[in-house]
This record gives structure tokens, C-alpha cells and sequence, in this order.
């Protein structure tokens, strides 16, 4: 399963992508269970490149949504909890604000329903 996290924060969505990047190669549950990737948006018009602002994971079935909410929640509350993050699979959008490790979670699992 491959999961997109963008930071919804135009002026800083590169620094914070790299930030959430670190993060997540320094949980040892995500390194075990997914392979994390630091990769660019289509560049907007006008503009000359790709910036890198997107977090992909390809995740095996033995990293939960849980553990991705609880980790993205706890990356938030240090360095960015005002932020909204939008998790994307399969052309499926959920955006969630806070903190909240369980509202992240359940927004992680609606990726998998319909």
C-alpha cells in the first residue's frame, strides 16, 4: 500500500516534509515496516521545479494505520500542531488538523474503506 502525506502549509511544505521525513526514518516501526520517501509535487506554473514537499510511504501490512497516526500525531504536537496534513491513497483524500492520535488514525483507516 503506497500512502502520500503532503503538509498543507505553502510557505514551509518543503521543510516540514523533510522534517516529517526524519521523523518517520527515525521511528523504528516505520523503518521496519515501510519504506519512506521524500519526493516533489508536479511544480506549479510559473514555477522551475520540483520541490520536495510530499512524504510517500509503501507500507507492509505490519505497519498500522495505527502507528502511522500515532507517529505523524506525535511529529505534529513537537513541530507543528496548528498544521493541517492530508493523507493520500489510491486517489483518496482525508486532510485531519491537531493532534489527536486516534482522529489521525481513524482518518489514516478511511483511506482503506469504499
Amino acid at each position: 500500500m503506497e500512502i502520500t502525506i503532503r503538509c498543507e502549509d505553502a510557505d514551509t511544505a518543503g521543510e516540514l516534509a523533510q522534517s516529517l521525513y526524519q521523523w518517520l526514518l527515525d521511528e523504528p516501526d516505520a523503518r521496519r515496516h515501510a519504506e519512506v520517501r521524500l519526493v516533489g509535487a508536479e511544480p506549479v506554473k510559473g514555477e522551475l521545479g520540483y520541490v520536495l514537499d510530499l512524504v510517500q510511504l509503501v507500507v507492509s501490512s505490519g505497519f498500522s494505520a495505527g502507528s502511522l497516526g500515532y507517529t505523524v500525531a506525535q511529529w505534529k504536537k513537537m513541530n507543528a500542531p496548528q498544521l493541517s496534513v492530508t493523507f493520500e491513497r489510491d486517489g483518496r483524500t482525508v486532510t485531519v488538523s491537531g493532534t489527536d492520535a486516534e482522529v489521525i488514525e481513524r482518518a489514516v483507516q478511511q483511506l482503506d474503506e469504499e
